[in-house]
């Protein structure tokens, strides 16, 4: 009987049901397409490496390639260690599809064990004679294809030493193994002649026990070192960790908004179901039989939503992954594979979430419905007295212990979990004040009214504001939903703006030279040297006041790899950095002394390195300790760098130069230098040079890149919160038919009726608005200062900007107008004739 009477009330009433399932499937698609796209880009990224180590579990690496004579001594050592010498780079096709592929050069006679990629080689019959012709690549199928290439034609690289043609010779099957995609294989030899390493290799794998592993390094000189597999898998897999932090919290953020629409929603649902409740109860319903039936009716309704929201998260997710990579490579110079991963565990995980949530929101209005007497459940004066009563409860206890709570969570060292925790309780808090500020609003703007006497000419407006007031149990959830959703909306904004001036600002310092000259990049993450006679004869050419070279080497501080960068630093450039400490002119000082290093201030953070302290560093020679003579303000990496004379780099390592900085006199231009420039040089080496402020254009293009994903879960939440008003004023608009034919008969005309509901909704948005801009500045606050330095290491000036408080309270009475357009016109039209069922 009690499903027969649920089932007749939602066909009379579809759209309830169906926005029920709308805000379920959208809460649930925004978190699964963050979830799933998170843990395919860290499984694409994993991938990709995997495709060059294979089974190895130790790699000796060097800070330049390694010669091959070590491999020769290392094959000789009576121990027999298994080895295997590689050639590792990254190259580019020219095929007009400008794929990023992975060259590995490899021993056919000593891969096997190591990597599994030859055995897939279907009838070619290609033996390793065949690999060892001059020069032949193999790839995977699908990349062949991607690039239009056929067997014995040949294929055009972009290599770290200039163009290369190779000639394509077999493909390797790689049905069922992704891992082979954008990898291009070769012979060792033939990678040592096309990319100018002769003699040299990148590193030598081995397969090594423990015990083995401790012989290795007590065997290898100096100037190289044994790194365990695992230890830099695990290196890399962290190198984005935090932007997969922030980019599932913000999916938590869009679930937290669909949840309070699956609230209202199954608020509303119960409620129009009161009466029915009331008479089954009546005539002997138990209440242990209302929750069953009620239990097994979300539980299927939970179902189907989130199912439909899995799905559509994966849809969504394939669009996400392409902009998480772009992100990735945008960030840390990196090729993922494209690889959507879609493991049953986390669709598990995702399907417990969605049905969780769901009986988790509907669980305090089915327990509301149980503990009140069946006579109070047709009355809805008591509903309302109740969500008044509730109301004020909220915003005098929950409030300010939610707060607290973020407050002492953003005080103590928390951690990151406890940042975004804090973050939550500031929403939650700004949430549950909702419905306390609406009743405010409506009492303001109600007094307002009567003293001007407008209430008196315009009755019509008086019923308008107190509308909200009438139907708060309807309206406060909605009005919640819209204010989390807003609130997200000036807190991510704030903090990129404050983010966008801080890095524009530092750009702004850090590019204070006139032209900065390199080769041409046509690989990212690889910088061609500059000859020295360029560099010599540059710091002769008139007009040019000082010359700082730019050199880098890759190092591991404290399981992270960072980079050292050296230059002359003359006094033109020392004005590109602040310290967070100690006294400017002290700091240079200290730097002119031996071993001496400047660090940034994401390294100080995650180290607790500070100035004074000493830090070992790997050189040519072996681990060399280095005085930190102070901390710089840096936003170029969230591992860190390491700054430091060009003299003292030459000491401890062989890199040369690979950019030089030109600092220009006032009488001359840099156009005319940079003419002369390309005049003298450009046709005897392809050189790049660059004005700051182009430099500057480009980082400000990248910076805005990396928070194209931010945008678009923004923008889904304020989709949640927009069904969310939709599903309210459709409730209110049902609920109000009996007092159409009162409004009728007193001569209402419809535009009348319509600007009734319509600004009924405006006085919702400007509530939800108005509570939206302090909770959102504290949000951009809290993520500026907080989320940013425990995230990514970096402290960020937090700068309010009024412009957002603008576009808060544009955005809420749009929203709210919008989607209150659909139910003030059905409101207008109704009979007024109540069906009775």
């Amino acid at each position: 009987m009690l499903a027969r009477a649920s089932l007749r009330h939602f066909r009379h009433h579809p759209w309830q049901l169906l926005l029920l399932l709308f805000g379920i499937t959208l809460g649930v698609a925004v978190v699964s397409a963050i979830e799933i796209t998170t843990d395919s880009a860290r499984h694409s990224f994993r991938e990709a490496q995997l495709q060059i180590y294979g089974r190895t579990t130790h790699r000796i690496v060097g800070q330049t390639p390694l010669s091959e004579s070590l491999y020769v001594d290392l094959r000789k050592h009576p121990a027999g260690w298994r080895s295997a010498p590689v050639i590792s780079s990254v190259v580019k096709d020219r095929s007009g599809k400008n794929l990023l592929l992975q060259l590995l050069g490899v021993d056919p006679l000593r891969e096997r064990g190591f990597r599994d990629q030859l055995n897939r080689l279907p009838g070619s019959g290609i033996g390793f004679s065949g690999l060892q012709a001059n020069p032949m690549v193999v790839m995977a199928r699908t990349t062949a294809k991607q690039l239009g290439a056929t067997l014995h034609q040949p294929l055009i690289l972009d290599t770290a030493n200039g163009v290369q043609r190779v000639t394509l010779i077999g493909v390797l099957d790689d049905q069922g193994d992704p891992r082979l995609q954008q990898l291009v294989m070769m012979d060792i030899g033939q990678a040592q002649q096309i990319l100018g390493l002769q003699g040299q290799i990148s590193h030598i794998d081995l397969m090594l026990s423990e015990k083995e592993a401790q012989a290795v390094a007590q065997w290898l000189p100096d100037h190289v070192r044994l790194e365990a597999t695992s230890t830099v898998l695990s290196e890399k897999a962290q190198l984005a960790n935090a932007l997969y932090f922030n980019l599932q919290a913000l999916g938590l953020l869009a679930l937290v908004v669909g949840l309070f629409l699956v609230f209202s929603s199954v608020s509303f649902s119960l409620s129009q179901r009161r009466p029915i409740f009331a008479q089954l109860r009546a005539i002997g319903l138990t209440v242990g039989e209302l929750y069953r039936y009620l239990i097994v009716e979300l539980v299927i309704i939970a179902l189907i939503g989130t199912v439909s929201g899995v799905v559509l998260g994966v849809a969504l997710a394939q669009v996400l992954l392409e902009l998480m990579l772009h992100t990735l490579a945008d960030l840390y110079a990196t090729s993922p594979l494209e690889l959507l991963l879609l493991e049953p565990v986390t669709l598990s995980k995702l399907l417990l979430l969605g049905v969780g949530g769901c009986l988790l929101a509907a669980w305090k209005p089915c327990r509301e419905l149980a503990r009140i007497a069946p006579v109070s459940l047709q009355q809805r004066v008591v509903q309302e007295a109740q969500a008044i009563k509730q109301s004020w409860h909220l915003s005098v206890y929950w409030v300010p212990v939610l707060s607290g709570l973020a407050l002492v969570l953003l005080w103590l060292d928390s951690g990151l979990w406890g940042a975004f925790i804090a973050v939550a309780a500031l929403l939650m808090s700004g949430a549950l004040l909702m419905p306390a500020a609406l009743l405010g609003l409506s009492r303001v703007l109600e007094r307002f009214l009567i003293v001007s006497g407008v209430s008196l000419k315009q009755p019509l407006w008086l019923m308008l504001v107190r509308d909200n007031r009438r139907n708060l149990s309807r309206t406060g959830i909605a009005a919640m939903a819209l204010m989390i959703a807003i609130s997200a909306t000036v807190g991510i904004g704030g903090m990129v703006s404050s983010f966008r001036d801080a890095v524009q600002l530092w750009l702004g310092e850090r590019l204070n030279a006139d032209l900065y000259i390199s080769q041409t990049r046509i690989l990212p993450g690889v910088r061609q040297p500059l000859p020295e006679l360029l560099i010599t004869e540059l710091e002769t050419l008139e007009g040019i006041e000082a010359v700082a070279t730019l050199r880098r080497t890759r190092l591991s501080v404290a399981g992270r790899q960072v980079h050292l960068y050296a230059s002359e630093l003359p006094v033109k450039m020392r004005s590109a950095y602040r310290f967070v400490s100690g006294n400017r002119d002290a700091i240079w000082q200290q730097l002119q002394q031996p071993d001496h290093v400047l660090i940034s201030e994401p390294l100080a953070n995650r180290t607790g390195l500070g100035a004074g302290d000493s830090l070992a560093l790997s050189t040519v020679a072996g681990d060399q300790p280095f005085i930190v003579a102070g901390v710089y303000y840096d936003y170029g990496s969230d591992s860190g760098r390491i700054l430091t004379r060009a003299e003292t780099f030459s000491q401890h390592w062989v890199e040369q130069p690979y950019g030089v900085s030109l600092f220009l006199s006032d009488s001359h231009s840099p156009t005319d230098i940079a003419h002369t420039i390309r005049q003298r040089w450009g046709g005897q080496w392809d050189l790049s040079i660059q004005h700051a402020s182009v430099l500057l254009t480009r980082s400000v293009e990248v910076f805005n890149r990396t928070f194209v994903i931010t945008d678009v879960l923004r923008l889904l939440a304020l989709v949640v919160a927009f069904v969310g008003i939709l599903s309210s004023l459709l409730a209110i608009q049902l609920e109000r038919q009996h007092e159409v034919s009162l409004f009728k008969a007193l001569g209402l005309s419809r535009a009348e009726l319509t600007f009734l509901l319509l600004g009924q909704s405006l006085v919702l948005g400007l509530g939800a608005g108005w509570v939206a801009i302090p909770v959102g500045e504290l949000l951009a606050w809290t993520l500026t200062g907080v989320v940013q330095l425990r995230a990514f290491g970096w402290s960020i000036p937090y700068q309010p900007d009024l412009h957002n408080w603008l576009i808060a309270l544009l955005l809420s009475m749009a929203a709210a107008g919008l989607a209150s357009l659909y139910p003030a016109w059905r409101f207008a039209r109704q009979t007024g004739i109540r069906r009775w069922e």
